[in-house]
């Protein structure tokens, strides 16, 4: 249902562009040329009124949001269904982009402005529209994270000497592994149970260090891949090397940005790779040898192979639209 509406819909734009602020109960949304704002509840009618709402405006180029610690979920698939084009972004360039435009202030209303500003300012990439199974997949794998931050923390806990809650911690962490593995059979049943997820998946264990875990977080949490050129998955990543010249200065090259959760699981990747795949071992201790510290070659070798699985998931691809 909807909770608010302001000011009647003028056709006389060519392109706009929404931006919309979620949070747990509410979507504030800006569209812009117009300046219009509304605000819907963020449930499945309120969102069925909002997607009624915005395809009355003709011209629809983008409607940008952040990530809300899963807030947005239901809606991103509400859109996507919809066949509406869809950009999540990333919120620290969001709130860089406002400073920059003299945005100090900060509502619901005004993020939702800012979002709106920023897709019709700085054109974001379109969301890849995922299916069902991939939905199913990303939520089981936010859950093992979640599982296995806890355990860390258990066991962070079992460490102090003479605990008197030694048992109970032993039981949690007893109860967290089941639950760990149990979500680790559902996935295999996610995948199993789609014959494009199975494809992928073969594809991304081709890769020697890539294991069934790996394989579900970049299925889950990057599925550009394969559809984007190798400097801009790198760069998605965050495995490219950032610039930072001036003048005659030349700093030290750096990554940043990018999805931590995906880097994170292919730097565990890299390091079996760097063992049993011959081509990245020497690569690797080419680098080494020429004094790059260890941590910075293990990057490289993230970087190689995001750009190795980026070209096969594209030959994957190829064949598909061949066949």
């Amino acid at each position: 249902m909807t909770l608010e509406y302001k000011e009647d819909i003028a056709m006389s734009y060519t392109t706009r562009f929404i931006g919309i602020d979620v949070s747990k109960s509410a979507l504030d949304v800006c569209v812009l040329p117009d300046r219009h704002n509304l605000r819907f509840a963020n449930t499945e009618p309120g969102i069925a009124d909002l997607i009624a709402r915005i395809r009355t405006y003709p011209g629809l180029e983008r409607i940008v949001l952040e990530p809300t610690g899963g807030y947005e979920r239901m809606l991103v698939r509400a859109l996507q269904a919809a066949q509406l084009p869809v950009s999540k972004v990333n919120a620290l360039l969001v709130r860089h982009f406002a400073k920059a435009s003299g945005t100090l202030s900060k509502t619901d209303r005004i993020d939702a402005f800012v979002l709106a500003d920023y897709g019709q300012r700085m054109s974001p990439r379109l969301m890849i529209k995922t299916d069902d199974a991939r939905h199913e997949l990303t939520d089981l794998v936010a859950r093992r994270r979640q599982l296995t931050h806890m355990l860390i923390q258990e066991k962070n806990r079992l460490e102090k000497p003479d605990n008197p809650a030694r048992t109970l911690i032993e039981q949690s962490i007893s109860f967290l592994k089941h639950q760990k593995q149990e979500v680790e059979n559902l996935m295999r049943q996610c995948i199993d149970a789609s014959p494009v997820l199975t494809a992928i998946l073969q594809v991304l264990l081709s890769q020697k260090g890539v294991g069934f875990v790996t394989a579900c977080v970049l299925i889950a949490e990057l599925p550009e891949i394969g559809l984007l050129e190798k400097g801009q998955i790198a760069k998605l990543v965050g495995v490219a090397p950032i610039n930072r010249d001036s003048g005659m200065f030349q700093g030290k090259r750096m990554i940043g940005g990018g999805r931590r959760e995906v880097r994170n699981a292919l730097y565990y990747a890299a390091l079996p790779a760097i063992r049993f795949d011959p081509g990245l071992r020497d690569f690797y201790k080419r680098l080494t040898e020429n004094g790059k510290p260890s941590k910075v070659a293990v990057i490289a070798v993230v970087r190689k192979m995001v750009t190795i699985l980026n070209a096969r998931m594209r030959d994957h691809y190829a064949l598909i639209l061949d066949g």
